[in-house]
């Protein structure tokens, strides 16, 4: 695709609306899409200012050696906006993959774009061969067992042929004789198909929960901060559509190519019984194929602009249904089925144009098979009448044709038609696992050997960063410094939005600082492994999930190898025992989704017996009793103060009067700690801190 124009803005904005598009058809990621946007139009406003508006440019976009490239062409006197003192160009170039790169040639200012793709199907066959090479024995005799079907499939036709010359010269022995022969040959074919159908059917069970598995491994280490952002309507897509795509690839081509090869059978029969026919069937079929190939590829990017509007509908559809209580409380039903019919439409309008698109060309393809089907029966009925061909041997003929036309054409449509869908899904599938678009978690190699629990922050900054390079960041923690000893149990106070669970996100390393570091037991917490922070560091949030399984299977999952009685101890210290034991099965009560048949103090309490099970030396309560009841609540008190005496417990807490008795108290406001001490302490040495718990008490009488 080339675009031509002058730096008028409205040409500038409707090149850069164009080519985004080419890049969104041909896989480029969304976020490198956006930033190379902006920084286009950065340098093309600098090219207007420098050149003037009616200075000519062209802008190419091409695939590459299998990537992507884009290359802005400006004609003029020398000008590199690239070296331009420009901060937020330099911000939005430098998270793109491979950075643009300026060039002078024949009076000409060039800037070259380059995004690697990881949709060639060479790359997509080796990125899945991996989940299918441990089945290749299967899946190798099931293609053997296919090749015997199609070679026996090539040999009926000739033979089927043969019994209608010999009817025709009333040959009734030998009609007889091939007919016993294309029996047996037809019966082997069954048995050889059906044996090949069920190898394929074990390859794609045993691929797919490969497949399945490691890309649920690689969403679990994708940074929080991603998962955030793209929703999970995205990832559901891919977990269960694209690899169930992607897991038939090595059964479908297989099963195509066979198919092809039973064509080509046909035809090198026809070129036997007749030169003339086999080359007429071999003109019109390719001038179908050329159509057919046309439209499969012009599907393919229209599908790819699809499914991503498909993904944001599906995403908010799953919103919708698990917070529907909500929904239905703040009483929003129309406006988020306002939503959802916006996203639903501009899906299906994407749909619509994409299959406007291919039925349309589909139409003139059968058109043509129409015209040229008349043309062959025509030709046929000359030959038979100036005695070219036999009355018999041109029945055969017409047979092969009728049996080539629309099946080997649209054998052709479908090849390329899943060779699309499944590079698609592969794609997908792909960037996943090893695209920077879904950027993974990153630890350490050093182990915490004997850990003790000690925290300690230095001058740490964070704020939640935005797609959008033009929004700076929004800070949340500045230079934030304190220390917590290794068994001690301190309590985070402050007014909301004050960044409390920040705190506690940087310490599970679900985030990482902008700047400052953040230590355990003395160890920096990039150093250290997965299993050195995760292994001892947890949450117990406000809110925590539970998982539709049984109450078993739920605190299973923190000890695969729990006992009965480590089970019930764990439950009894979190005040859950006596309400588990109430319900119809007792421990084996399947929980619903989310937890919803539970109650919120019913959720919190569940979720600590999770976290005493995994015996965690450093537990994060936030606000973790703000659903339970007085009595509730002084048993949780107790059991945090049971469970803390060997361990680290930070506490976060609206109601003060559930922290007053923790060692020490840090009170927060605008991302800093501004005072600590114990709950006297603070009475008397920060004001704020006073107030705060001032309204507490006025609020309770």
């Amino acid at each position: 695709m080339t675009l031509n124009g002058t730096l008028h803005p409205e040409e500038i904005s409707s090149a850069i609306e164009k080519a985004s598009l080419e890049l969104e058809r041909e896989g480029v990621a969304p976020e490198q899409r956006l930033r190379f946007r902006l920084s286009l139009e950065e340098n093309l406003l600098i090219y207007r200012e420098k050149l003037g508006e009616e200075t000519p440019f062209s802008l190419k976009c091409r695939k590459r050696h299998g990537d992507m490239e884009a290359t802005l062409t400006v004609t003029g006197a020398e000008c590199n906006p690239l070296t331009e003192k420009n901060p937020m160009h330099d911000r939005i170039a430098e998270n793109l993959d491979e950075l643009p790169v300026w060039s002078r040639e024949a009076q000409e200012n060039r800037i070259l774009y380059c995004f690697p793709l990881h949709n060639s199907t060479w790359k997509n066959y080796r990125f899945a061969w991996k989940y299918v090479g441990s089945q290749k024995g299967i899946l190798f005799f099931a293609i053997f067992q296919q090749f015997l079907s199609v070679i026996l499939g090539i040999v009926a036709p000739v033979l089927s042929a043969r019994v209608i010359v010999n009817y025709m010269e009333s040959q009734v022995g030998q009609v007889i004789a091939i007919a016993a022969v294309l029996l047996a040959v037809q019966l082997l074919k069954n048995l050889f198909l059906v044996g090949s159908n069920r190898g394929y059917n074990k390859v794609y069970c045993r691929t797919l929960s490969l497949l399945e598995n490691d890309l649920i491994r690689s969403t679990l280490r994708i940074k929080n901060s991603c998962l955030d952002e793209k929703g999970s309507g995205l990832f559901i897509q891919r977990l269960t559509n694209d690899t169930s795509r992607m897991a038939t690839g090595f059964n479908r081509i297989a099963d195509m190519i066979a198919q092809a090869v039973n064509y080509i059978g046909i035809l090198l029969a026809m070129l036997v019984i007749s030169p003339y026919g086999f080359l007429l069937t071999l003109v019109l079929l390719t001038a179908e194929s050329v159509m057919e190939i046309t439209r499969t590829r012009r599907l393919c990017a229209d599908d790819r602009i699809y499914r991503t509007a498909n993904e944001s509908f599906s995403g908010f559809v799953g919103e919708t249904v698990r917070g529907a209580k909500d929904v239905k409380l703040l009483n929003s039903e129309d406006a988020f089925c306002e939503e959802a019919e916006k996203r639903v439409r501009n899906a299906n309008d994407k749909r619509l144009i994409m299959q406007g698109r291919s039925w349309a060309m589909k139409l003139a393809r059968w058109e043509l098979s129409e015209f040229g089907t008349f043309i062959f029966i025509v030709l046929l009925a000359l030959a038979i009448k100036y005695g070219f061909q036999e009355a018999a041997t041109v029945i055969v003929i017409y047979n092969y044709y009728t049996s080539l036309d629309v099946r080997a054409v649209t054998l052709a449509g479908e090849f390329l038609e899943f060779i699309k869908d499944f590079n698609l899904s592969v794609e997908r599938v792909c960037a996943l696992v090893n695209s920077p678009e879904f950027p993974k978690e990153r630890f350490g190699s050093v182990e915490l050997k004997e850990p003790q629990g000690e925290i300690r922050f230095e001058k740490v900054n964070f704020g939640y960063a935005s797609d959008d390079p033009q929004i700076p960041l929004k800070p949340v923690l500045r230079d934030m410094s304190f220390a917590i000893r290794a068994g001690e149990m301190v309590a985070l106070v402050g007014r909301s939005g004050c960044g409390k669970s920040t705190v506690f996100n940087l310490i599970c390393r679900l985030y990482d600082p902008q700047r400052g570091r953040i230590f355990l037991d003395g160890q920096e917490i990039r150093t250290l492994t997965k299993d050195a922070i995760r292994n001892n560091v947890t949450v117990v949030s406000q809110a925590p999930y539970i998982f539709h399984l049984s109450v078993r299977e739920n605190l299973r999952l923190a000890k695969p190898d729990m006992t009965e009685d480590e089970m019930k101890r764990a439950c009894a210290l979190a005040c859950i025992d006596e309400d588990i034991e109430e319900m119809p099965n007792g421990y084996d009560t399947v929980i619903g989704e989310g937890g919803v048949n539970l109650s919120g103090g019913q959720r919190q309490r569940l979720a600590i017996a999770r976290s005493i099970l995994k015996d965690y030396r450093i537990i994060l309560f936030d606000e973790a009793t703000s659903a339970l009841d007085n009595v509730t609540q002084a048993k949780i008190q107790k059991a945090i103060e049971q469970i803390g005496e060997d361990r680290t417990i930070i506490l976060i807490a609206h109601r003060l009067s559930t922290v007053i008795h923790a060692d020490r108290i840090l009170y927060m406001d605008d991302g800093k700690i501004l005072a600590e001490g114990t709950h006297e302490e603070l009475l008397k040495s920060c004001e704020p801190y006073r107030l705060l718990y001032q309204e507490e008490a006025s609020a309770k009488t």
